[in-house]
């Protein structure tokens, strides 16, 4: 019914800019009594976007998006990044302290990953693994679903040793092929307009924190290398808790 409703809905008239139109057609849509919901996905695309070559899309676009949520209450609205950093210079820039809330899409926990394994095995193996080979898995890929699904359709033709043996080398060679640049460039990163260099000693701490835990403190770890293990997707930064954890 709601649907029909969209379809059948135009502007009576022009509107000079994207955030007019936006938010006369919500207008139009709540006069419906149709409750619209607004989801950006990969939203970090807008930082380097400006308006008329020097003032930044992003500054004006989130005060838009308050607009139509906490002053005018038009809309739901899902701002989504994968880029963490992104999302920590959202936070600590201000923009929607107090405005919005973080919520974290993460893989699962533990638990929901060994339940999730059972529910897996049972559709595709027409059985259940025991609690070793689930342990196992869980171990080597984490909850991420996309692994453990593509673990448990290997098993299919594969014995669970060699997928799980497959995934650890070739994780292992993705790691020795990123740090062996360091052996033939200086590696820089740009943070916050200056040129850092990174050292290689420094980037072997941040990985060694890692041996006997699953997360460690920000301050654990140099600006300059967090900064280029989180851009590269390594490192996963949760901008609330301030911690690191390795991306899987």
């Amino acid at each position: 019914e709601n649907l029909g409703k969209i379809k059948e809905f135009r502007l009576e008239k022009k509107v000079q800019d994207i955030y007019s139109y936006i938010e006369e057609l919500f207008i139009k849509l709540r006069s419906k009594e149709i409750i619209p919901i607004l989801i950006l996905d990969e939203l970090q695309m807008l930082k380097e976007v400006t308006l008329n070559g020097n003032r930044p899309l992003l500054k004006s676009f989130f005060q838009f998006l308050v607009g139509l949520t906490k002053a005018h209450h038009l809309a739901h609205v899902f701002c989504i990044s994968s880029d963490s950093l992104f999302i920590e210079h959202v936070y600590s820039t201000g923009e929607l302290k107090g405005r919005a809330k973080y919520v974290l899409v993460d893989d699962f926990e533990k638990k929901k990953a060994l339940e999730f394994i059972d529910f897996y095995s049972k559709y595709v193996l027409k059985k259940v693994l025991d609690k070793k080979e689930k342990e196992k898995i869980y171990k080597v890929v984490g909850g991420k679903p996309i692994y453990l699904i593509s673990v448990i359709d290997e098993l299919k033709v594969k014995p669970l040793e060699e997928i799980l043996d497959t995934f650890l080398q070739e994780e292992k060679e993705k790691i020795l092929m990123f740090l062996e640049k360091f052996n033939y460039i200086k590696v820089k990163v740009d943070y916050e307009g200056e040129e850092l260099e990174i050292k290689k000693d420094d980037v072997w701490k941040a990985f060694k924190a890692f041996q006997e835990k699953e997360k460690i403190s920000k301050n654990l770890v140099k600006i300059p290398v967090y900064y280029y293990l989180v851009s590269h997707n390594i490192l996963f930064l949760d901008p609330v808790k301030r911690d690191f954890k390795v991306s899987k």
